[in-house]
C-alpha cells in the first residue's frame, strides 16, 4: 500500500522485480514497455500489445530473435531517485515501447535505442530511431463509420476554424461515401460566432453534425450552444471522444485501444527482425471503435444500425 492506495497486483509484481535489476543488468536482447501510468485507456493499450507480443513466432533477421522477452516498466510509480538509471538500463534495451505523453517525453533523449510510441498525441517531430502510431483517425474512416451507424443520413455538417482543422476538413471533401450526399462546412472565427453559425446550419436542414477535435468548437460555451442546437434541431451529434457522450452527443467514433497495442506488438516484431525503426512511418490507428448514447438516438426520434455499434455508452448526462 502506498499512500493509502494499493497498486495492480500484477504492476506491483514487476515493480519488484525491476527494484532487484542491478545498474549492470543488460536489456540487450529484451523489448522494453515503458507505461507513462495505470490510467485505463494506457492499460486497455498495453493489454493489447501484450497479448499480440507473446503471441508472435519467432522471426528471423540478422539473428534469430525468439519474441516473448517483455519487461513492464509503470513509470508513475518509479521513485525519482531510480530515473537516472531506468534511463541508463533503456539505453541498453534492444526496443523500448511507450505508452503515452509522459513516457514519451522520458525517452525523447535516446539517441540509439529503437522507440515505438502509442497514444502520444504531443509526439510531434522525433529522431529516425522513433516511430509509433499517431492518434488521428483518417475522415475518411469516420465518414464511413458515420454511414454505417446511421443509413438514413445524407447530410452532414460541422464548425470549423481553418487554421486548425482546415486540411482535415479538404481531405473529408474529397472521401467517398455513397451514402452521404452533402458536407456542409462552416468557418468560424471566435466562439461567440458558434450559435448563429449553427443557426445556418440549421437552416440548410442537416441530418448529423460531425465534432471535429477542434478547440474553437469544444470549449464549454460552444458545446452548450451546440446542445441546445441539438436538442431543438433533433440533428444527432457524432463526437470523436467518448467523453462527449455525456455532454449531450449521441456517438463517439474513436480509437480501439486494445487493437492499437496489437498494431504496435506487430510493428515491433519487424524491429526485432531487423527493420530501423526510420523504415516504418507512423500510422494512423487501424480500427475504430463505435460508442452510442442509446437515450440521445430514441429521444430524437433517429434510427440507428445495432450491427454497427461496438459499445454502449452507460454515464450519465449532464444536466
Amino acid at each position: 500500500m502506498k499512500n493509502g492506495h494499493h497498486t495492480p497486483a500484477p504492476i506491483t509484481i514487476l515493480l519488484v522485480l525491476l527494484a532487484l535489476l542491478s545498474a549492470t543488468t543488460a536489456w540487450g536482447q529484451e523489448c522494453v514497455l515503458l507505461q507513462s501510468s495505470a490510467l485505463k485507456p494506457y492499460e486497455e493499450a498495453r493489454q493489447g500489445f501484450e497479448q499480440a507480443w507473446m503471441g508472435e513466432r519467432p522471426l528471423s533477421g540478422p539473428k534469430s530473435i525468439t519474441i516473448g522477452n517483455l519487461t513492464l516498466v509503470l513509470l508513475s510509480e518509479q521513485p525519482e531517485e531510480t530515473m537516472s538509471a531506468l534511463k541508463k538500463q533503456l539505453q541498453n534495451a534492444q526496443l523500448v515501447v511507450v505508452i503515452g505523453d509522459p513516457a514519451l517525453d522520458f525517452v525523447r533523449d535516446l539517441e540509439q535505442t529503437p522507440v515505438l510510441y502509442l497514444l502520444a498525441p504531443s509526439a510531434g517531430e522525433l529522431p529516425a530511431n522513433f516511430t509509433g502510431i499517431g492518434l488521428r483517425i483518417l475522415p475518411s474512416g469516420q465518414l464511413e463509420a458515420m454511414s454505417r451507424l446511421m443509413p438514413k443520413v445524407r447530410s452532414i455538417g460541422a464548425l470549423y476554424n481553418p487554421t486548425q482543422s482546415g486540411q482535415w476538413i479538404q481531405e473529408a471533401l474529397m472521401s467517398q461515401v455513397s451514402t452521404v450526399e452533402t458536407l456542409l462546412f462552416k468557418k468560424v472565427a471566435s466562439p461567440a460566432l458558434v450559435p448563429e453559425a449553427l443557426k445556418s446550419l440549421g437552416n440548410n436542414t442537416i441530418d448529423a453534425y460531425w465534432l471535429l477535435p477542434d478547440e474553437l468548437v469544444t470549449n464549454p460555451q460552444a458545446l452548450q450552444a451546440l446542445r441546445e442546437f441539438s436538442i431543438a434541431n433533433r440533428v444527432p451529434i457524432v463526437s470523436f471522444s467518448e467523453k462527449y457522450l455525456k455532454a449531450g452527443a449521441a456517438a463517439a467514433i474513436t480509437f480501439d485501444m486494445n487493437d492499437m497495442g496489437s498494431q504496435a506488438a506487430e510493428m515491433a516484431a519487424r524491429i526485432f527482425a531487423g527493420t530501423l525503426p526510420g523504415e516504418i512511418p507512423v500510422e494512423p490507428p487501424r480500427r475504430q471503435r463505435v460508442i452510442v448514447n442509446t437515450n440521445v438516438f430514441r429521444r430524437m426520434g433517429v434510427v440507428f444500425n445495432e450491427a454497427a455499434v461496438d459499445e454502449v455508452y452507460s454515464g450519465g448526462m449532464e444536466p
